[in-house]
């Protein structure tokens, strides 16, 4: 149902649909990895294989585009996005309603497919490469020039993560929720309890099944915001359980919901009144919980 609340949230900036549930890697700083909840990965370690269907992504493009959105789409979640050969038809439909397509690759199924890599530098905007595999600073150079020169033309940006714990590496790791403890983490794992939280603000995140997730950290849907196939964007968006999430986390209330306070996400801005942001080590949430 729509939101009763006082205040109305803005549109979100960028829209993500997760078209399949797959990936080719298993990555240490990667939620996906240690989920065994069967959303992802199963209780014996095989992957969830799943697609959202087209006419229901096309759908949601034009659900958007009603709305009258025109940033940024990205066709993942917790998934590699090109082992769905559908991505570029996705990528076209955003382009015609006005929107950008954005891409976010850890590169294998583009590596040596030419083909392609042409048709992406056709039809996206932007382009995140994932660089996971350097073990010194020439290694990574060297990945940077190699997907410069493999996509030229493309605005390229690139996240890399170191796989080995040497802090003399460059690395953009940080710790996560559902992440065990890791020395290849780039900054500390810690918490902050009080700390204000913006980014659900930022993207509407839509999984493979539907359920439509608060943050880059609910991989399990674990607040209960409802789904695409029985609300449209529009009512899930602007729900009064949306928007009342978010006004507790703009609030620094992240002790309100089990996930949001174990989150190591740095806060986005200080804490309400004379407050001082509380900081303490974060417990790694092994088990899928339920926020309350």
């Amino acid at each position: 149902m729509p939101s009763q609340h006082n205040f109305r949230i803005p549109l979100f900036e960028r829209l993500e649909i997760e078209t399949q549930s797959n990936c080719n890697r298993t990555c240490w700083f990667c939620p996906r990895t240690y989920d065994r909840s069967g959303a992802y990965i199963t209780k014996t370690g095989a992957p969830t294989l799943r697609q959202m269907p087209t006419h229901k992504v096309i759908d949601l493009l034009d659900q958007a585009s009603q709305l009258k959105f025109c940033g940024f789409v990205a066709f993942h979640f917790y998934s590699e996005p090109l082992l769905d050969e559908r991505n570029i038809l996705f990528a076209k439909a955003a382009r015609t309603r006005g929107m950008k397509p954005l891409l976010h690759t850890n590169g294998d199924v583009l590596n040596k497919n030419d083909t392609l890599c042409e048709q992406i530098r056709q039809v996206y905007d932007c382009v995140v490469v994932g660089l996971y595999d350097y073990t010194n600073v020439e290694e990574l150079t060297a990945a940077k020039e190699f997907w410069k020169n493999r996509l030229d033309g493309v605005d390229l940006k690139f996240s890399y993560i170191r796989p080995v714990d040497d802090r003399r590496l460059p690395s953009m790791g940080i710790p996560r929720a559902l992440v065990p403890t890791d020395r290849r983490a780039a900054i500390p794992d810690l918490i902050f309890k009080n700390g204000p939280c913006s980014r659900p603000l930022l993207r509407m995140l839509v999984r493979y099944d539907g359920a439509f997730c608060l943050c880059c950290e609910d991989l399990h849907a674990q607040f209960g915001l409802g789904n695409v196939y029985e609300s449209s964007l529009d009512d899930l968006w602007y729900s009064d359980r949306h928007v009342r999430v978010i006004g507790d986390l703009l609030a620094g209330h992240r002790s309100s919901y089990r996930l949001c306070e174990q989150c190591p996400q740095s806060p986005t801005g200080p804490a309400r009144g004379l407050e001082k942001i509380e900081i303490s080590r974060r417990e790694y949430l092994a088990a899928v919980g339920s926020s309350h």
